[in-house]
């Protein structure tokens, strides 16, 4: 069973937050860290330390970032990180074949609306009624 940690939001803690263990991830040591700091301030102080991972290597394609937002902890991100996590998802779009075929019917339908309303302002300035 795995658990999660409430600082940096790590899902796959080999055991509870409590009794000294460590976070892998972030590095909280609980029962002795988050007793004299919040898991709001512990956290604070990962993200600004540049939220590096604490413990040998990091998983492969661990992101901390990714992870907070999973976590619904976007306003802990910093905007620069934001960005960065924006830029990633709108470069994955041209591979999602769903969002290409929805978007090549929006196009489809848009250039004949487009057209029509060209069609209807032209006739407009014409003085020709429809």
């Amino acid at each position: 069973m795995n658990y999660q940690c409430p600082v940096c939001f790590y899902e796959e803690l080999p055991y509870p937050p409590q009794d000294f263990h460590i976070c892998l991830c972030c590095g909280t040591e609980f029962g002795n860290d988050d007793g004299d700091f919040s898991h709001a301030q512990l956290r604070e102080m990962w993200i600004a330390s540049g939220a590096e991972w604490f413990f040998r290597n990091p998983p492969s394609g661990w992101n901390p970032w990714e992870q907070l937002q999973r976590a619904g902890i976007v306003d802990a991100i910093p905007d620069s990180q934001k960005r960065m996590i924006i830029d990633t998802a709108f470069a994955s779009i041209g591979e999602d074949t769903d969002y290409l075929k929805q978007e090549a019917l929006f196009a489809e339908e848009f250039s004949v609306t487009d057209w029509e309303a060209f069609e209807i302002s032209e006739r407009d300035l014409a003085g020709i009624e429809s």
